[in-house]
């Protein structure tokens, strides 16, 4: 299976541990940060580093042909966020995932069009807190170095179907962990098997990396 081109951008201390997860989970990377010494540091790493300044809006535009995601890790300033998900939305980048801080930046880059504007630096202390607060919390499941669990909006030809009748881990080699129901507002961790699911429905699922980067909300 050809894996799609994932564009990183900001290879700062978040960005540069991003890409080399991403190459590590063999995905095809392009990373760009305008510092020349963190380009030559990943360089060896992924597919294709390249020294650009943001602001370069043309060369910008040239080398995203053909990506399929985008994420930007710069969080200092808003503008490299708000010029990257303009540059991204006009070529028809289906995904956008922007770092940013402060509620004011997230609300113009979702009306922008971003898909995620994300805080690593908020989700860090949140998950600190909890663990702070509550005695004897579990932080992670462990899983073997290639399983994984992921949450995905419910695959379209799934939708008006029951679980008894798709057989997902016979069919998928996947096991369904909850359905979280939209319209309940409600994770459903014991669900019916004669229930169909439903077009708001989001599935959480635990299976290996291959198995879930192939099923993709249209398939099957």
């Amino acid at each position: 299976m050809k894996k799609e081109r994932i564009a990183v951008v900001g290879l700062g201390q978040f960005g540069s541990s991003l890409v080399r997860e991403l190459v590590h989970m063999k995905v095809e990377i392009l990373a760009i940060d305008k510092n020349s010494q963190r380009v030559m540091e990943i360089a060896e790493s992924c597919d294709d580093a390249l020294t650009l300044d943001i602001l370069d809006e043309e060369a910008i535009r040239e080398h995203l042909i053909g990506v399929k995601t985008v994420v930007v890790c710069i969080g200092e300033s808003p503008l490299p966020g708000i010029l990257l998900t303009t540059i991204a939305k006009e070529l028809k980048i289906p995904r956008v995932h922007v770092r940013a801080h402060g509620d004011t930046a997230q609300k113009i880059l979702l009306k922008l069009g971003a898909d995620d504007v994300y805080s690593p630096e908020k989700k860090a202390a949140r998950r600190m807190a909890l663990k702070l607060t509550v005695p004897n919390i579990v932080d992670s499941l462990p899983m073997g170095k290639d399983q994984a669990i992921v949450e995905i909006p419910v695959p379209d030809r799934w939708i008006g179907k029951t679980i008894g009748e798709l057989e997902i881990r016979q069919n998928h080699a996947i096991n369904l962990i909850c359905i979280w129901r939209a319209d309940a507002d409600v994770a459903d961790f014991s669900p019916a098997v004669d229930v169909p699911f439903q077009e708001t429905d989001k599935v959480f699922l635990l299976g290996s990396k291959d198995r879930l980067a192939d099923l993709k909300p249209s398939d099957s």
